[in-house]
């Protein structure tokens, strides 16, 4: 996916919001950064998100 349709992707199928990877330079074009430090629950819950919306496609 070109990054705005995975930005688009994981903000209405998996309904979540990471940073947009080329926030960090070029090389980050495409890709999203995820900040993990928050409670494990809620990484367990972005993984069963991320999970569903990808065995939509």
């Amino acid at each position: 996916m070109d990054a705005d349709v995975l930005n688009k992707f994981m903000l209405t199928e998996a309904r979540l919001w990471f940073d947009k990877g080329q926030k960090f330079g070029i090389e980050g074009h495409g890709y999203m950064r995820a900040n993990l430090g928050c409670p494990r629950s809620t990484i367990d819950e972005a993984i069963r998100r991320l999970t569903n919306a990808l065995s939509g496609l």
